[in-house]
């Protein structure tokens, strides 16, 4: 009877112990598991408020540049936030009418691949990403990519904006908006709206919906870092996206990393969790490690012990010495997961604080006010700037800044008792900026967040601001500027349309965007009908044909000049002169190009009257020089025979004044014969009469020849001729022109030397010959200098000096037609130097004489 007692007693404690220690395991389970839930929820939650601020910069600034947005994710320093947020986005809503608009916009920032994809099929609006950081490790591919297109993406993006609150995915394989592309993961959505406060509709939400501050995580990578190996061979679990644990939701799970798990586990669990609005599945297992310290292990033994009455007091010693050895090992165990939550909630503060550095270090205005009196609870250091480092904290609005005591106080007492979010754009701001200082007017961008507490009720205020003076000013210029554009525009068209020309303006395209009222006067068409079309649908495809060479010539940089014949308004033909001018940008691109197109009808008609003129001008004097050098002959004759008699006779005044007669009609004679000779090879010239004759020559003999000529001449005219050359100079020319050349030049030296020496330097260069003349004259003008080589053209007065201005003409002509060039170098009073280069042998082809 003892015996069955004692089993009775020995059974009923070891059930009671049974019960005992697995509520105990159990207790010791669910603490570990529900510190793991709280862990995942604590930091998902922080990540969360990181994009809500994002969402903030967005909201509070009119346009936030990519560079103040990687200034500010910059700041964020993601790194030392610990596993999750690596890189941050927005995705911008555009309208398909302005898809071409933001990519060109995307690109002249920079992006020079951006595109928006996938471009298939067409849809009424796209979502694509314009801003990623950080950009080390943002891939190019990634903007412009629309996650509109995806469903599960898209269903969370629908979601954010329908309810105004972040909004997470379902279980998706990251691509281009992340650079851990082919992981698998989530994406958490923030909406952006326009106007900054949450609308009141889903209606209004979706007509002011700009665009989704958005965050991919890589759920390994994440819930990997979260916690430490030892918990991890302790209790494994897995996470499943949605209310149920189906495989193709899973999305992580922590025993994957390990060697060896338990087939069998002794405890598992299920719980749900819901991260912005998105419900997850939790279900955890025990492991070995775990199962080893549960005190249900001990149940058989503390059975066999109750059976062997022998050994009760062992076996009760040794069970409660186990059994506090259990306690010790239990109580370590919740002192480790006391330490854990210490160190977690250690972890969400300095979270806390690297957040309130974040909006310390922010360059927008932030500040926090609290109550109904809108006391100062925190405000940045931007914000302590802009107000001239007042004491601010502690002290309410009004009396901290009286400057505001008619502008801001009633906007933010009507935010604090509506509990609506108030904002404002451009609003002008009289302030004492600096302590002491004068009001100055400056305008800022401000929205205000009503901040409530747990049951609803507004207990505060979140206070944003952006100055936007500079970029009002510069939207003022730029309206100006436009108005003063249109303007211009108007007087363009004003003045071009009173030119006797057409005048036109076409873009890349060769579509026609400026025409002025030549066109209606020509063409019988109203220019505002000719904006907007190509040159192909205005002129016709056939005429187009024509001119489709020459505009792409212009438009690849070229300047066109051509003339053709055309017809206008009522079947007349005239003849055009067409002229196409690129026009550039400031980095010298071509934007389109000028046309102006002039009627050269009746100027082709006065033209043909001119060469008419000029044709029988040249029959004249080809006529009149043969028939004026026919009798000069026989009077030099007469002259000759004259001055002979005259020697023989005694000498008296009659033979005196005879030969002085017979001298000045030798020197008159010899003036006509050379002008003679000058209109006979103008009209040689003229008709393309003028022959060369090639032959051997000594370029130093002939220049000293001439020279032999002209020095009693240059005497005379107190010009002595000083000539450096070599002693021997062989080539090929043809000798009487070369002569004419060198005579000619020496001749104008002499003309035009003011009785001071004359230089003439022959010498070998190049391989050619170079004569150079030089006076000491009167000089030429810079403006007289290119014209003085054409027919019948001089720089000095008729009166003082002689000649009908054929000399240099002529010389020009025979010094190219020798296959040389000449040239002048000269200022007034200055004197003159004329260059000739020739070659020493003559061009191929040319037979030289023999």
């Amino acid at each position: 009877m003892v015996l069955v007692i004692c089993l009775l007693l020995t059974a009923a404690s070891t059930a009671l112990f049974s019960l005992t220690t697995r509520a105990g395991d159990r207790t010791r389970f669910e603490n570990i598991t529900r510190t793991v839930q709280e862990r995942i929820a604590s930091h998902l939650n922080a990540d969360e408020a990181l994009l809500r601020g994002t969402a903030g910069l967005f909201s509070a600034s009119e346009h936030v540049t990519h560079e103040e947005f990687r200034i500010y994710v910059e700041r964020l320093d993601l790194k030392r936030y610990g596993p999750g947020i690596h890189e941050i986005g927005f995705s911008q809503r555009i309208p398909a009418a302005r898809k071409d608009l933001a990519v060109a916009t995307q690109r002249d920032l920079g992006f020079s691949t951006f595109r928006l994809w996938p471009d298939t099929p067409p849809r009424d609006e796209y979502h694509a990403i314009t801003y990623l950081e950080p950009a080390g490790i943002r891939s190019p591919e990634a903007m412009g990519f629309d996650m509109f297109t995806e469903p599960i993406r898209r269903a969370a993006m629908e979601r954010a904006w329908q309810t105004g609150a972040p909004a997470l995915s379902g279980k998706v394989m990251l691509g281009q908006e992340a650079a851990a592309s082919g992981q698998e993961g989530f994406v958490m959505y923030v909406p952006v709206y326009e106007g900054h406060s949450l609308p009141e509709t889903a209606q209004k939400r979706w007509q002011l919906l700009e665009g989704f501050v958005y965050s991919p995580f890589s759920a390994t990578p994440l819930f990997s870092g979260l916690f430490t190996p030892l918990l991890q061979t302790r209790i494994t679990f897995r996470l499943y996206d949605g209310q149920e644990p189906k495989p193709e939701a899973l999305l992580y799970d922590s025993s994957a990393s390990l060697e060896k798990t338990h087939a069998r586990p002794v405890f598992t669990s299920s719980s749900q969790l819901e991260v912005a609005g998105r419900p997850w599945t939790l279900v955890f297992f025990s492991q070995p490690d775990f199962e080893q310290s549960l005190m249900a292990t001990w149940v058989p033994s503390v059975g066999g012990i109750g059976t062997l009455m022998s050994l009760l007091v062992f076996a009760f010693a040794r069970s409660q010495q186990n059994a506090r050895k259990r306690a010790e090992d239990n109580e370590a165990e919740r002192a480790w997961l006391l330490s854990r939550e210490r160190l977690a909630r250690a972890e969400t503060e300095a979270q806390r604080t690297h957040l309130q550095d974040i909006f310390m270090q922010a360059p927008a205005i932030i500040a926090i006010l609290g109550g109904p009196q809108h006391v100062f609870e925190f405000a940045n250091t931007a914000c302590q700037k802009v107000l001239g480092h007042r004491e601010l904290l502690g002290k309410p609005i009004h009396e901290a800044v009286p400057d505001l005591k008619q502008h801001g106080p009633a906007l933010l007492d009507k935010a604090y008792h509506t509990g609506k979010a108030l904002s404002g754009r451009e609003v002008c701001l009289p302030l004492r900026y600096t302590l002491g200082g004068r009001i100055e007017e400056r305008y800022w961008d401000f929205f205000f967040q009503p901040r409530r507490m747990p049951d609803g009720a507004v207990d505060g205020m979140m206070v944003f601001a952006f100055e936007v003076t500079d970029q009002l000013q510069a939207r003022q210029e730029v309206e100006l500027s436009r108005e003063e554009a249109r303007r211009s525009a108007a007087q363009l068209q004003a003045i071009t349309d009173t030119l006797p020309a057409l005048v036109a303006y076409l873009d890349l395209a060769e579509r026609y965007r400026f025409a002025n009222r030549a066109y209606e006067s020509w063409f019988g068409v109203k220019p505002e009908e000719v904006l907007g079309k190509t040159a192909a649908e205005f002129v016709g495809p056939e005429a187009y044909e024509g001119v489709k060479e020459k505009l792409q010539q212009a438009l690849s940089g070229e300047t066109i000049r051509y003339e053709v014949e055309l017809q206008v308004r009522g079947g007349r033909k005239i003849y055009m002169q067409s002229n196409y001018l690129p026009d550039r940008d400031a980095q010298g691109h071509v934007r389109g190009i000028v046309v102006l197109a002039h009627d050269l009808t009746e100027r082709r008609k006065e033209e043909e009257i001119v060469r008419n003129a000029v044709r029988l001008r040249d029959e004249f004097l080809s006529v009149a020089s043969h028939e004026l050098k026919t009798p000069l002959t026989p009077l030099s004759l007469k002259l000759q025979a004259l001055a002979r008699a005259v020697e023989h006779e005694p000498e008296t005044p009659f033979t005196q004044k005879v030969r002085s007669h017979v001298e000045a009609g030798r020197k008159q004679l010899n003036r006509l014969s050379v002008l003679i000779g000058d209109l006979l090879d103008v009209s040689r010239i003229s008709s393309g009469q003028m022959r060369l004759r090639w032959e051997p020559v000594d370029f130093a003999v002939l220049v000293r020849e001439v020279v032999a000529r002209l020095e009693p001449e240059a005497l005379r005219a107190e010009s002595p001729l000083n000539v450096e050359a070599p002693g021997s100079l062989m080539g090929s020319t043809d000798r009487l022109r070369f002569e004419q050349v060198v005579e000619n030049l020496l001749t104008n030296a002499i003309k035009y030397g003011a009785g001071k020496s004359i230089q003439l330097v022959l010498k070998e260069e190049a391989g050619g010959v170079v004569l150079r003349v030089k006076d000491h004259g009167i000089g030429i003008a810079p403006e007289h200098q290119a014209r003085i080589f054409e027919r019948f053209e001089r720089a000095v007065s008729e009166r003082n000096y002689g000649g009908l201005g054929l000399g240099l003409y002529i010389t020009r002509t025979i010094v190219e037609l020798l296959g040389g060039t000449i040239r002048v170098q000269s200022e007034p009073g200055q004197g003159a130097a004329f260059t000739v280069d020739l070659p020493r042998e003559p061009p191929s082809g040319t037979a030289p004489l023999s």
